[in-house]
């Protein structure tokens, strides 16, 4: 379905795991990336970041405010699942660990990075893991070519919006990896540097407000503005009769 100018996949978490196994079968590229509230309303403001959007495989929705505005906007006809990037991540690395594929992980900060494998171990002991890299804006080939030489099945790529986006739709078809996900701040959370919202938050679709809550001076204008300005694009969409799925 398209909302906001963006064509999304109505997947749920088999889907996607389906897709990821169907294309490692047969070592083809397949790169996907999240669409929240936040990706939605950066897209709308950069033209660039909604062209390295338009190159990925599959866009998946993230987050609740997605959820809703597709039932908004389609009805019945919209997402038939509320996809949590985290869990989905989770999901993943089951897959990984149970049928011996191998991630790179590229993103989060240098503490992260430094912590991610030690605190994997403890869910994932037998989890193959290609390499750890900080996160590097510079699009750097040297950085590539570790990447490639790891021979790995998956790509964790956790840069940030719109860096991460850039990077797989500049380098991604240099990338010898198969699976190509962005994943924001999900290398930090698996990490550990990122406290994961309590079930009640999660349950209630309320994590943006518990990172509100632990760093109200970074992400007050991401929820703050950009929850209410993301409401007032989709009831304009609405209002357009122009929705298509």
């Amino acid at each position: 379905m398209r909302i906001l100018d963006l064509n999304i996949e109505n997947s749920g978490y088999y889907e996607i795991i389906q897709a990821i196994i169907s294309n490692l079968s047969i070592k083809s590229l397949y790169s996907f990336s999240y669409f929240n509230v936040y990706v939605a309303i950066t897209a709308r403001k950069n033209p660039f970041l909604k062209n390295d959007l338009n190159k990925f495989c599959v866009l998946y929705s993230d987050g609740i405010g997605v959820f809703w505005a597709s039932k908004f906007l389609f009805g019945k006809q919209g997402l038939k699942e509320r996809i949590n990037g985290t869990e989905l991540y989770s999901k993943i690395l089951d897959l990984a660990q149970k049928n011996n594929y191998k991630i790179f992980f590229f993103g989060g900060g240098e503490k992260a990075a430094l912590s991610l494998e030690a605190n994997l171990r403890k869910k994932y002991p037998n989890l193959l893991i290609g390499g750890v890299i900080k996160r590097d804006l510079n699009y750097d080939e040297s950085v590539l070519q570790k990447i490639n030489q790891s021979n790995s099945d998956i790509l964790f790529l956790g840069l940030g919006t719109p860096y991460q986006e850039k990077w797989i739709a500049t380098l991604g078809k240099k990338c010898n990896i198969p699976i190509q996900i962005s994943v924001g701040s999900g290398i930090d959370f698996l990490a550990g540097s990122y406290k994961r919202a309590p079930l009640i938050f999660q349950k209630f679709g309320l994590e943006w407000f518990f990172r509100l809550l632990l760093e109200p001076k970074r992400l007050w204008k991401r929820y703050l503005i950009g929850i209410p300005t993301f409401i007032i694009l989709i009831i304009k969409e609405k209002l357009s009769g122009k929705i298509q799925l």
